[in-house]
């Protein structure tokens, strides 16, 4: 049960019902192994559960932010009805990004999960930054975080090759290079393994755009993906 206000409960430990838990928004992995959830499980079992999960506190109930195969493995495997938790006080934004970011961090994470992330984590940061200042400029590139993403990194590499050539470019387009860039490269720097927005535009953004599902399905059920710009 949801015991404590609050205020008392933000950036607490705590054991808490896993009926109170909703899963992640932010997950898009479909397949979990059912076998590796059930080793996961037993572990646990045996030594405990190492590593709270991470949820925030939502309209009276839990929403997990990171931790999706140990929950999974707790709900589904074994007969607990609790589980260590830390709650964490986010915004829908800042829960994508750390989402993001906790993904980043997993070990035997395939190429195309790095890049959904990196895209989550960019698309997080501009959004909040442009809602801050009630700039819509960013939201209206694109429908996704993948469409929103590809279409600004585009524009800027772009506008950069043309700068690099010494090319007359328009007062739109250094606007929006002024505007976009230094943010970018802060982003792309503070990532867990930083990376230039240049190379991953180029060399791994299209991995991302230009799969279907099922081949992206496909791609998370067997790993290891070949290499791209994330391992140069």
């Amino acid at each position: 049960m949801l015991k404590k206000s609050l205020d008392d409960r933000h950036g607490r430990m705590e054991i808490i019902e896993l009926k109170d838990i909703d899963p992640s928004p932010f997950q898009r992995r479909k397949h979990f192994d059912k076998d590796k959830l059930k080793g996961l499980a037993a572990s646990i079992q045996r030594e405990g559960l190492i590593e709270p999960i991470v949820v925030r506190y939502k309209r009276d109930r839990y929403e997990l932010i990171s931790g999706e195969r140990r929950f999974r493995a707790v709900r589904d495997y074994t007969e607990m009805e609790t589980i260590p938790a830390q709650i964490v006080k986010a915004t829908y934004l800042e829960a994508r990004r750390m989402a993001a970011a906790k993904n980043l961090q997993r070990e035997e994470l395939s190429v195309i999960e790095m890049i959904e992330a990196i895209v989550e984590i960019v698309d997080a940061d501009l959004i909040e930054d442009a809602e801050l200042i009630e700039d819509k400029e960013y939201a209206l590139m694109g429908k996704n975080p993948a469409d929103r993403v590809k279409r600004l990194l585009g524009r800027l590499h772009s506008i950069t090759i043309s700068k690099n050539r010494g090319s007359k470019i328009s007062k739109e387009a250094e606007a929006l290079f002024h505007k976009f860039v230094k943010q970018l490269e802060k982003i792309f720097k503070n990532l867990p393994k930083p990376l230039e927005w240049r190379s991953f535009f180029n060399h791994d953004l299209p991995i991302l755009i230009g799969f279907c599902e099922q081949v992206r399905e496909a791609s998370l059920q067997n790993r290891p993906w070949p290499r791209s710009g994330l391992y140069t």
